[in-house]
């Protein structure tokens, strides 16, 4: 592999050279797409206006689901579509500020749009269709199947069901036809490009029939994405696991001559563009790809590498591009992956492969769709195709609970314990207490979702709601549960360990003393906060004590989490963060770990920022000291270089080796910067020669110059690592 900006990228299989330079066409989308992520956040400008003129038609006798799905095949004949010069992937919708009329006309609807039963709650996006039955069988064949499941039905409430379902999917098929009519008349309005009427073909044969080539498929792709993600609200609705679904359409492209490399390349980087011209800054979108198919043999193949080739091409921040690793992954892939780390771009992130089809095994995933999963968006993850699963519902702020205790002790609310381990008891019972209010709140919710939620849509793609004759949120799906996030681990963790230290071991302080202290954010005392920095053990050195207290703290979040239930599964863990732990540090004083009031928390399960000084090696062998297995609800473990360490083939083989042992010793996901701390300070100070800056943050990228400040710090915080 060459550098990110060489004009040619060598691939290891069939002596492949991909151009890395975008043809004019695609270099002008990608920067448009750019461009638009760094403006405001835009939407559907009369989304509002379609749902309360949907609503206005609706009677006290119209079942629930018909009215949903109405209000999705409404928004999908209306809601305003863009074309642009270039396209080859079309269909997105026209995202824009409203006009003055516009912005009347929704006012003027807002008290009719008051009269809907509100949205009761939970996660609704971070979707995962079936597009390999898609694919298959096109939208004609679900539609058979809605009428055969209609045929069959033995209850008024199945055959409502199967009629909610063709309503909505009636909706995406004429909206694939709408988008074909726009490309008909883009053909008058642009007669320089000639590809209109072919979109248009394409898009009227995918409007029923399934895909037969590669670009149909990867067309269809996209619209099932803006219908799901657009017409019933599925926000963060993920392309999946394209090396497989795409494949063979691909392989058959590829031996009839009617496709190669460079044009499947191509068309990969132009639904990455797309992708890049609907998302708003700060989300995330994912694209996974190595891994294992439905048998358990190995994935990889030529798209393997197309699809990181166009993220490295494109430069972009969406989709991010996770390698799904195992111990029968091609050595070739996993040197092209660290290759590709190199260049900066922050992408694959390694996930383990084994250890996350044996945590959904455990949970009662079938093995084949225990090989078929995805994460989210970050590192959480969902069975593809076949599940209701919530994520980060809700994040949990670790170290809150250990201030809330030393509060409470301070106030004489507790008994200031005797011994550390009475303590750490009460910070166990505090945080079980707030993970139990969540669960319980969150059945609720689950248990409302079934009257006023509801998607007839994608019950059409996730099995075995057809099958069922039962809603998504009515337990159609296979299986069905809520992850949740712990955030701050290592803050507890090193929190506890400077009680255990100073209040126990050398009775130096007493807790109201030291709560006193950090409500003053350590003001008078930075002797006492370096040392309990420097000197006291801390999580992510290989220190005997402190590893052991993170691992037992992860057990007892897992339990904690796993006594509940929510809906129809035990609740189920995770311990990532997105951006939260910048949000809830800026909202939390001072911690006892030495951490000052309004910083990030720590960025995911390994060690606090700044606080890894045995290298990078010991740094995973402390996460790795714990069992990563049930955190389905996402896992990240952070590491960054600057670009001068990773020079050498000696530097890109110690970075492979530190992966490979991170994931062989049960690791559950990690990521790489490789940026110096001296390039993101310049960026800081010149925003304007960064725009496309990528940096990794905990689960997801996001370029550098879009972050808050104190994130921006936060990044540049993280200990930079060397080999040698």
């Amino acid at each position: 592999m060459t550098t990110q900006n060489a004009a040619v990228l060598e691939l290891p299989f069939d002596s492949v050279c991909l151009n890395m330079t975008l043809s004019p066409e695609l270099q002008g989308l990608r920067d448009a797409a750019l461009r638009t992520q760094g403006s405001e956040l835009r939407r559907i400008p009369t989304l509002p206006l379609i749902d309360a003129a949907s609503w206005s038609a609706h009677t006290p006798d119209e079942d629930w689901l018909l009215w949903r799905a109405r209000r999705t095949a409404e928004r999908l004949r209306q809601m305003p579509l863009a074309l642009s010069p270039g396209e080859r992937i079309v269909g997105r919708p026209d995202l824009r500020s409203r006009t003055p009329e516009e912005v009347r006309a929704v006012e003027d609807a807002k008290a009719t749009l008051r009269t809907i039963p509100p949205y009761p709650g939970g996660d609704a996006g971070h979707f995962h269709p079936d597009f390999e039955k898609l694919f298959r069988v096109g939208i004609a064949g679900v539609q058979a199947e809605i009428r055969e499941g209609e045929q069959q039905a033995s209850t008024e409430e199945q055959r409502t069901f199967y009629h909610a379902c063709e309503i909505a999917i009636q909706g995406m098929s004429d909206y694939a036809k709408r988008v074909a009519d726009a490309c008909d008349a883009a053909a008058d309005q642009m007669p320089e490009e000639k590809q209109w009427h072919g979109l248009a073909r394409m898009c009227r044969n995918i409007s029923c029939a399934p895909p037969s080539t590669f670009h149909e498929a990867i067309q269809l792709n996209f619209l099932t994405i803006i219908a799901l993600w657009f017409g019933e609200d599925h926000g963060l609705t993920a392309p999946g696991r394209l090396d497989q679904t795409l494949r063979p359409f691909y392989e058959a492209d590829l031996a009839a001559g009617r496709i190669d490399q460079e044009e499947a390349f191509e068309l990969i980087c132009l639904l990455f563009i797309q992708l890049n011209m609907i998302l708003g800054p700060g989300s995330a979108l994912s694209v996974m790809v190595g891994g294992r198919d439905r048998d358990g043999r190995d994935a990889t193949c030529d798209l393997t590498y197309l699809c990181l080739s166009a993220r490295l091409a494109t430069q972009l921040v969406y989709p991010t591009v996770g390698f799904a690793w195992h111990e029968g992954t091609p050595s070739e892939l996993t040197d092209f992956s660290c290759r590709m780390l190199r260049t900066g771009i922050g992408d694959p992130a390694f996930f383990n492969d084994e250890l996350i089809v044996g945590g959904l095994r455990d949970h009662g995933v079938s093995m084949r769709d225990a090989y078929n999963y995805m994460n989210s968006t970050c590192v959480e993850i969902k069975v593809v195709g076949a599940s209701n699963m919530w994520v980060t519902a809700p994040y949990f702020n670790c170290p809150r609970g250990l201030l809330d205790v030393m509060e409470k002790v301070t106030t004489g609310e507790a008994p200031e314990p005797g011994t550390f381990l009475e303590f750490n008891d009460l910070v166990r019972d505090q945080l079980a207490t707030v993970v139990g209010r969540a669960a319980q709140q969150l059945d609720q919710t689950w248990n409302q979702r079934a009257q006023t939620g509801c998607f007839p849509l994608a019950s059409c793609f996730i099995d075995d709601c057809l099958a069922k004759g039962m809603d998504f949120d009515r337990g159609g799906a296979r299986y069905n549960w809520v992850e949740n996030s712990f955030v701050g681990l290592a803050n507890l963790v090193d929190g506890l360990i400077a009680i255990k230290h100073l209040v126990y071991d050398a009775q130096e302080i007493s807790i109201p003393e030291f709560r006193e202290l950090l409500r003053d954010d350590y003001a008078g005392q930075e002797q006492l906060r370096l040392r309990i920095l420097n000197r006291l053990p801390s999580y992510g050195n290989g220190d005997a004590e402190a590893d052991a207290l993170a691992a037992e703290w992860a057990e007892i979040l897992q339990d904690t989490t796993e006594s509940n239930v929510v809906g129809l599964h035990k609740y189920v863990p995770g311990f990532f963060c997105w951006v939260i732990h910048e949000r809830f540090g800026t909202n939390t004083g001072a911690t006892p770990d030495g951490r000052k009031a309004g910083t990030a928390l720590a960025d995911g399960a390994g060690a606090a920022q700044g606080r890894e000084k045995e290298g990078p090696t010991t740094s995973v062998l402390s996460t790795t000291r714990w069992n990563h297995n049930r955190a389905l609800g996402g896992l990240v473990h952070n590491v960054k270089f600057s670009k001068a360490t990773l020079r050498t083939e000696e530097d890109l083989a110690a970075l492979r080796s530190l992966i490979e042992t991170y994931l062989r010793r049960g690791g559950f996901e990690i990521q790489v910067n490789v940026v110096s701390a001296d390039i993101l300070r310049d960026a800081q100070a010149h925003p304007e020669n960064y725009a496309d800056l990528l940096v990794r943050i905990a689960g997801y990228s996001d370029y550098f110059v879009h972050l808050e400040p104190n994130m921006q710090a936060e990044v540049i915080e993280r200990t930079e690592h060397a080999f040698g």
